[in-house]
């Protein structure tokens, strides 16, 4: 099959999320999520677990060293191995970009690593520092693996697994199917899990992020377009059946029994088929389209600008994060999951957000301070207790990204750089997980970058720990066939072993 062809069927399977609900369950041994006899070791207490997962995916890799790591005493100029690498590769820029922000490069120790080396939040990221509920309830875990292109690293962060694995599925979709699984409000009518893109969903995008894998299709997060919303709630009407809805429904309900009887045989009952019962539940979805348009508002993706460092323009996860929290926090139906793509006030050099083959430290520095702007307001701040608003105590939020940049500026090498941009580095890179499980106690940097801009031997984690410890730490059991295995721990033998060290990676806790 032809890669064109295939990424048009994966986009064409993605936008089916709009017709898939939670009405149809399929029987199982065990519900999905559940954990087994013999895990009481690596469960989170009650009280602890988080309900939300609010993720936002910081798109196109985002640079450590002017943000979320920075070793001060790295990469300096008198440094006789690594000179000018790491924050110090763009002395100047790195200056301007501070002065078009309002910041100033100061002290923001945040924590020791696992080789002794003070941490630092970077100049960029001089908003999250201005907000020490969240940085004291924060813990920053450096990441590695070995895929350089977007098309591969984004669905690898968003799925923990390599492209091409079946089983596949992003976080939104596991969440939805131990929601449905565990039954506990068999009358809701929306979906537990969304995934907020952009219109120009393309093969390396967010689009991951809505794979259901090895799931069924009840499993599947909804995705919706955020610069294109108005046709989700244009399709919600149903415009091409209006009046007539009630009778089309009847209808295909009919065509939809027939063709289950057509496979069984008589008297032994419905037949038990995947694609058959997604069948079922696509048609179920569509006749409760009002169901999801109460949630979904009408206005809830209203156009809006923004303003970061000087600069203001339409912005899009503005509109994504303030949709996130009305879904998070939606008095009824509360969403379980939500997924917000980044992809910047305005695009860097190499697309998205954070993609920044040139002009590094404007554009990192412009979006990510754009990103905390918006993301920060819609938490609940000490003594604030808007109920539109996120609580840290029942939410856990995760700043996500497929890589980072290398710590040595990108050369004029034929790729468009002009040397003052960054090149992929999926060797070293740091990810965050706020609130939820992780409080005072277990805030910290979990891992270590060394001096050459890697992740030291030992001291890493993978996407696919990620994965795994946001499960656990919404209390969801991530050792099934359509999930984890023992493998993907990093040296585990064991699920309770694996289970135990994303823990201990992520949560700072194992139990």
């Amino acid at each position: 099959m032809q890669r064109r062809k295939f990424l048009s069927l994966v986009a064409g399977a993605a936008g089916t999320a709009v017709l898939i609900g939670p009405w149809m369950r399929r029987a199982a041994a065990s519900a999905f999520g559940e954990f087994p006899a013999g895990t009481a070791t690596a469960q989170l207490p009650e009280g602890t677990r988080a309900k939300k997962v609010l993720e936002v995916f910081l798109y196109g890799g985002l640079s450590p060293w002017e943000t979320l790591y920075f070793v001060r005493d790295y990469g300096k100029p008198t440094d006789p191995t690594f000179p000018n690498s790491q924050f110090y590769a763009f002395p100047s820029t790195n200056a301007s970009a501070m002065s078009a922000c309002g910041v100033v490069d100061a002290p923001r120790v945040f924590g020791t690593d696992a080789l002794g080396a003070t941490v630092e939040l970077g100049p960029f990221a001089s908003r999250l520092w201005d907000r020490q509920d969240l940085v004291s309830r924060m813990r920053l875990v450096v990441q590695k693996h070995g895929l350089e292109p977007h098309e591969a690293a984004v669905p690898q962060a968003l799925t923990g697994r390599p492209v091409g694995q079946p089983t596949a599925a992003g976080l939104g979709a596991h969440v939805q199917r131990a929601r449905l699984d565990a039954n506990l409000t068999p009358d809701r009518a929306s979906p537990y899990s969304y995934v907020l893109a952009t219109g120009g969903i393309s093969s390396d995008n967010i689009a991951a992020a809505a794979a259901s894998g090895a799931h069924p299709g009840s499993a599947r997060p909804l995705m919706i377009k955020t610069d294109n919303a108005s046709e989700l709630t244009r399709l919600l009407k149903r415009p091409t059946v209006g009046a007539n809805r009630a009778t089309n429904d009847a209808l295909v309900g009919a065509y939809v029994t027939q063709y289950q009887g057509r496979l069984a045989y008589p008297g032994a009952g419905a037949v038990r088929s995947a694609r058959t019962a997604d069948l079922a539940v696509a048609y179920t979805t569509t006749t409760k389209v009002d169901a999801i348009a109460s949630v979904v508002a009408n206005d809830l993706f209203t156009p809006a600008r923004g303003t970061a460092c000087g600069v203001s323009d339409t912005d899009i996860p503005l509109v994504g994060l303030r949709a996130a929290a009305h879904l998070l926090t939606h008095p009824t139906e509360p969403a379980s999951y939500v997924c917000v793509s980044d992809v910047g006030l305005r695009e860097a050099s190499g697309g998205g957000g954070y993609d920044t083959h040139s002009d590094n430290a404007r554009d990192t520095a412009r979006n990510f301070d754009n990103m905390l702007q918006e993301l920060l307001a819609i938490i609940n701040a000490p003594g604030e207790t808007d109920p539109g608003k996120i609580n840290l105590d029942d939410t856990l939020i995760i700043l996500n990204t497929e890589f980072g940049r290398t710590p040595l500026p990108q050369q004029n090498d034929g790729s468009g750089s002009d040397g003052s941009g960054r090149n992929h580095h999926p060797y070293g890179y740091v990810t965050a997980f706020i609130g939820g499980p992780v409080t005072t106690a277990q805030k910290g940097v979990s891992g270590a970058i060394g001096p050459d801009g890697t992740a030291s031997t030992g001291h890493f984690a993978t996407p696919a720990e990620n994965r795994i410890a946001a499960l656990l730490g919404l209390g969801i059991w991530p050792f099934a066939q359509e999930a984890f295995a023992v493998s993907d721990g990093t040296g585990a033998t064991t699920e309770i072993g694996a289970a135990t060290a994303a823990m201990q990676k992520f949560l700072g806790r194992t139990a």
